[in-house]
């Protein structure tokens, strides 16, 4: 157990140590992808396997599974290549309304050890990917 007396200054730097470590490998979990609006069913998002470190031999036998926080049918992942994809469309109005920014939540779970990765993944609009692509 840590000491948290304050004439102690070595276990407070070990506790801040932790702290900070600890909010360092939570951050780790954090994977962002966009998809253009007019992404078809099997369009390619992203590498999801490959991006957050794991082999895909392990995804099977570590139960790797996708949680969406909302609809869950509109993207997945191929256990064989690790690849996530469109699953079917993705309509803007319907997944965000009229709000500016508008992303799909995912939590990716792996099993042994246990270690959930949150996901975003942003629609954008044709408007907004022709944009970035001016800029490059």
């Amino acid at each position: 157990m840590v000491d948290l007396n304050p004439g102690d200054s070595g276990d407070r730097h070990l506790l801040l140590l932790f702290i900070i470590l600890t909010a360092w490998e939570a951050g780790r979990g954090q994977v962002h992808y966009s998809v253009p609006e007019e992404a078809k069913h099997g369009a390619f998002v992203g590498r999801i396997a490959q991006d957050l470190g794991l082999e895909l031999a392990e995804l099977v036998p570590r139960l790797f599974r996708v949680a969406p926080k909302g609809r869950g049918d509109l993207l997945e992942v191929n256990l064989q290549n690790g690849i996530l994809f469109v699953n079917s469309r993705i309509d803007r109005e319907e997944l965000c309304g009229r709000s500016a920014e508008c992303s799909i939540h995912l939590e990716v779970i792996v099993e042994r050890p246990l270690r959930v990765f949150h996901v975003e993944v942003e629609r954008k609009s044709l408007t907004e990917c022709l944009h970035v692509h001016t800029l490059l």
